[in-house]
């Protein structure tokens, strides 16, 4: 077991080597900088000229991600379904290098296309491209948001609809478990409040 802690840690650490070694995929170092940037922060911002690979880098954070935090939920919108479906159609792309036999394992199934949505089960999380058309997007939760052009979207469209894809919990039957059994040890004397 300690071995496994130590390989997980050393890859979590090296993602430019772990690109490598899980898809073919060897990301220049500005594109490291940039992948353990997203990993470290909460809220980022990747601005780049054409053929900047920002699609890419956005597609290999998606599978990357859920890889090192089972059942993440990545969540790709855009302005309309063809900028976040470039982003989902790229990491099939990778997905079908013949040097991606580590990565194929983490997909549990084939990934689904509608005209409108497309998802994939990674790692007991998933992957998930929408576009961000109002009637289309209510009731969408995600672990990560991943939004592509962002300078096209509203400031209302990213605080009134977008943001709240952030706020809802998946855990709420585990967090009220916890907090059940925070409340009898603090009945018991044996945990204070502040330490929950």
């Amino acid at each position: 077991a300690a071995a496994k802690i130590s390989l997980a840690r050393f890859l979590r650490a090296n993602l430019g080597f772990t690109c490598e070694l899980i898809s073919g995929f060897k990301p220049a170092t500005y594109q490291q900088m940039v992948l353990k940037g997203w990993f470290n922060r909460n809220f980022s911002m990747f601005v780049a000229a054409r053929g900047g690979s920002k699609s890419t880098l956005a597609a290999v954070f998606s599978y990357l991600y859920p890889i090192f935090n089972p059942g993440t939920k990545v969540l790709i919108a855009g302005p309309t379904f063809r900028t976040s479906r470039n982003i989902f159609n790229e990491i099939e792309r990778i997905y079908n290098n013949k040097a991606a036999t580590l990565l194929r394992q983490a997909f549990v199934k084939e990934p689904h296309h509608r005209t409108d949505i497309c998802f994939w089960d990674i790692n007991e999380g998933s992957i998930t491209a929408i576009p961000l058309i109002k009637e289309k997007i209510r009731g969408f939760r995600a672990t990560v948001l991943i939004l592509d052009e962002f300078l096209l979207l509203t400031e209302d469209m990213v605080e009134k609809v977008l943001s709240p894809f952030l706020i809802a919990n998946d855990n709420i039957k585990e967090r009220l478990q916890v907090k059940e059994d925070e409340d009898e040890l603090i009945q018991l004397g044996g945990m204070k409040d502040s330490d929950r």
